[in-house]
C-alpha cells in the first residue's frame, strides 16, 4: 500500500488541478453556443444576470440559471425545446435557450435588465 501512495497523491491533484469553476463552465457553455460576434457581450449579460452561476435563482423564483431566463415568459418555449424547467440550471441547456430568446428578439438583448452590460 506505501508503494501506491506516491501515484494515489499524484492521481489526486491532477484530478483537483482539471476541476472545472461554475465561471469556466458557463463560460464555455455560452462559448459553444453563441456566435463569436456576440459571445462577449453574452458573458457580460450572464454576468451581470447570474455572477455566472449556473443554478442561480432569483429571490422570488422567477429568473432561472445562467442568464435568469423567466419562468413565467418562457416555460413554454423551454418545454417546447424539448426541456424541463428544472434543467434550467445547467448552463448548457440555459445558454442554447438563451440563444434562442436573442435570436427571437431580433438578435436583441432586450428580453434581458441587464442588457447594457
Amino acid at each position: 500500500m506505501k508503494r501506491f501512495l506516491p501515484l494515489l497523491l499524484v492521481a489526486g491533484m491532477l484530478l483537483g488541478a482539471t476541476a472545472c469553476s461554475p465561471e469556466d463552465i458557463s463560460r464555455d457553455a455560452i462559448q459553444k453556443w453563441f456566435p463569436d460576434w456576440a459571445e462577449d457581450k453574452a458573458i457580460r449579460v450572464a454576468h451581470c444576470e447570474s455572477r455566472l452561476q449556473p443554478d442561480a435563482v432569483s429571490p422570488g423564483g422567477g429568473n432561472w440559471g445562467l442568464f435568469q431566463i423567466n419562468r413565467a415568459s418562457w416555460e413554454r418555449t423551454v418545454n417546447n425545446m424539448g426541456y424541463d424547467w428544472s434543467q434550467m440550471k445547467d448552463a448548457y441547456i440555459n445558454s442554447k435557450v438563451a440563444l434562442h430568446i436573442f435570436k427571437v428578439a431580433g438578435n436583441s438583448w432586450q428580453p434581458w435588465g441587464c442588457r447594457h452590460a
